[in-house]
């Protein structure tokens, strides 16, 4: 029985080893022909590739016989993306190009290619525009050229050395940010030096702004510095003109101070003075050759009294000492009277002077040289005290003209 049974499992088995067989071979079967096996497939592709390998080394070898394009001819072929054969090659400067449909045409037209010389282009570095380098280019093209006087473009260069290029020595323009420019301004002591620089280098900036030198106006971000103390010029009173003159009567500061008394001249404007030229003795004028307005330019009136101190106590043409050398000076006078004003207070005086001496306002706003009545009126006669017309007389003498 048993044996039986496992002969029969035995046949069973055997006959569904067949039926799978052949389920198999019905599988591989397709259109009436049969596939190839997994093994047979990967001995056709080996043989594909290997096909492709013979085709390839049956290709036309190049001759090597031009030294200088054979020798390397065959690395730069090469087939591009549209089908079509290029040769190319870079040497000496010159280069070698063809194109072709084929790889034997190609292999034709290589001997007879003429060369092209490559043009190179020269790559310009760009330097970097600092801002002492465009400082001193708004120096030279928008200070020097124009008609100022040469203490203001003296001024500008002095600042620049002592100042500004130690402080910003290789700072691109187009990186300098306010925050540097109003650190550098606070620092500065002198309230006056501290002004004039603030606004001359927010005008070096704006004109960087306009001029498309840098692409934001960063001036927009730099506060004007506040004055410390602002201090109201006034006039000397009749007592404090009566100390300057006889402090100053022994020293060369004398016909300086009283010029500047009688005629209301500016600092400049009076160092600029020559006797034999500016003096017009027949006609008892006197020119003052004067550049901050349109108006400064002016000619005085002066008596004969006053002429005659002119030449008596110049004792040259022109006065013997350097611009800032009243200002110095005076200062230590002021300062040894004890007497709370400046040089620029003696032009206020001859204004309030002329203002006794019942002088019209349009004659002493002329005499000034100011373009506007208001500023003679509000700013250059702020009276201290009334001052008598006798006692300015018993000062000056005749040295004023007479307004009755």
């Amino acid at each position: 029985m048993d044996k039986d049974f496992g002969k029969d499992l035995f046949e069973g088995l055997n006959k569904i080893r067949e039926i799978t067989t052949w389920l198999i071979e019905c599988l591989h079967i397709e259109g009436g022909r049969n596939i190839r096996t997994w093994k047979e497939e990967e001995k056709t592709i080996i043989e594909v590739k290997a096909e492709r390998k013979s085709k390839k080394s049956r290709e036309p070898t190049l001759k090597i016989e031009d030294k200088g394009v054979g020798n390397t001819m065959r690395k730069n072929c090469y087939r591009r993306s549209d089908g079509r054969w290029q040769y190319s090659k870079q040497e000496n400067g010159m280069l070698y190009y063809a194109i072709a449909n084929t790889y034997r045409e190609l292999i034709t037209k290589i001997d007879k290619i003429q060369p092209r010389q490559i043009k190179t282009i020269k790559r310009i570095k760009t330097k970097i525009l600092t801002f002492i380098e465009y400082y001193k280019f708004y120096i030279a093209n928008y200070v020097n050229t124009k008609q100022i006087k040469q203490h203001t473009k003296d001024v500008w260069t002095m600042l620049l050395k002592k100042y500004i290029a130690p402080a910003f020595p290789r700072v691109p323009l187009e990186k300098l940010a306010p925050e540097q420019i109003q650190a550098f301004v606070n620092k500065i002591d002198k309230e006056r030096t501290r002004e004039v620089l603030y606004q001359n280098i927010v005008k070096v900036l704006r004109k960087a702004y306009i001029t498309g030198k840098i692409k934001k106006d960063i001036t927009l971000g730099i506060e004007k510095p506040a004055r410390n103390n602002t201090q109201t010029r006034t006039p000397l009173t009749v007592e404090e003109q009566e100390k300057l003159l006889n402090y100053v009567k022994d020293t060369k500061l004398y016909p300086f101070v009283m010029f500047s008394l009688i005629v209301g001249s500016r600092r400049e404007e009076t160092i600029k003075f020559n006797l034999a030229e500016d003096l017009d003795e027949e006609k008892q004028i006197i020119h003052i050759k004067g550049t901050k307005t349109r108006n400064a330019d002016r000619y005085v009136y002066v008596t004969k009294e006053f002429i005659a101190f002119l030449k008596k106590h110049m004792k040259s043409n022109k006065f013997d000492f350097n611009v800032s050398y009243p200002t110095h000076e005076l200062g230590k006078v002021f300062q040894q009277l004890k007497i709370k004003n400046c040089l620029h207070g003696l032009r206020h005086t001859c204004s309030a002077n002329l203002y006794f001496l019942n002088a019209k306002d349009k004659y002493r706003q002329l005499q000034l040289g100011h373009s506007s009545i208001v500023t003679t009126n509000n700013i250059y006669t702020n009276i201290k005290e009334n001052i008598p017309k006798a006692r300015l007389r018993e000062l000056y003498g005749n040295l004023y003209p007479s307004f009755d």
